[in-house]
């Protein structure tokens, strides 16, 4: 059994976006997809990038499987070390390790999206990218893909590389503002040849989800290909 996990550069960059689109496409190439996020934040039960996903991957959601879908929930929308405080609690990295294998074992690939950035907190002693390291998941890097994006992305692709992450690659995602196309383009190639990472294209904002599946096709096949590749498919 495969996993690979879906980072962001930032907070609300696509990520859970990209994990619906490409859980959906891999469900319907008849691989047994799964997904989980290990802590997710904010008001609303079931969490709101649970339901954003599977509605995007058009797959229901089941109330039994909510609590290994999404190992953790505060409803604070704050880095997790700080939503759990507020309720008085605190992220153990032991119980996702123990739901991530669970889902692991259920799923030919498991689709792991991250929370915020991969430098966030899980509690004060445990960053993302850490927990990621030990469990030695191959990484697919969302981005934005307009200004700004080219420190965030390259200071994450160093940070995964220095703890020997592997890095499937790129995917960027555009924002609320529709993005100059030349400086898209620069970024992609910019990230491409100095962040020696593979680019599997940019998701323009579709807000019919119809529209964002199809336009996710070319995406979501190079993906397929590269995971082939590594041989995590």
């Amino acid at each position: 059994m495969s996993a690979i996990f879906v980072a962001g550069t930032d907070t609300n960059v696509g990520k859970t976006h990209v994990c619906g689109l490409l859980l959906g496409f891999l469900r319907e190439k008849n691989v047994a997809a799964g997904y989980q996020k290990w802590a997710a934040t904010g008001p609303e039960f079931p969490p709101a990038d649970l339901e954003e996903c599977l509605s995007l991957a058009q797959l229901p959601l089941v109330p039994e499987l909510v609590g290994s879908q999404v190992v953790y929930h505060f409803p604070m929308p704050a880095s997790p070390h700080l939503a759990a405080e507020q309720v008085g609690a605190i992220v153990d990295p032991a119980l996702i390790r123990a739901r991530y294998r669970e889902m692991l074992a259920c799923h030919e690939l498991l689709i792991v999206e991250g929370v915020g950035g991969l430098m966030v907190p899980l509690n004060r002693e445990l960053l993302l990218v850490d927990l990621l390291r030990e469990l030695k998941i191959p990484t697919l890097l969302v981005a934005k893909s307009g200004l700004g994006t080219i420190n965030h992305t390259l200071l994450s692709l160093e940070s995964l590389r220095h703890r020997d992450i592997p890095v499937l690659g790129v995917v960027f995602s555009d924002g609320v503002v529709e993005e100059e196309a030349v400086l898209v383009e620069d970024n992609m190639r910019t990230i491409a040849e100095i962040g020696r990472a593979q680019v599997f294209g940019r998701l323009r904002r579709c807000l019919d989800p119809v529209e964002a599946r199809s336009d996710f096709v070319p995406v979501g096949a190079a993906i397929a290909d590269a995971l082939g590749a590594a041989r995590i498919l």
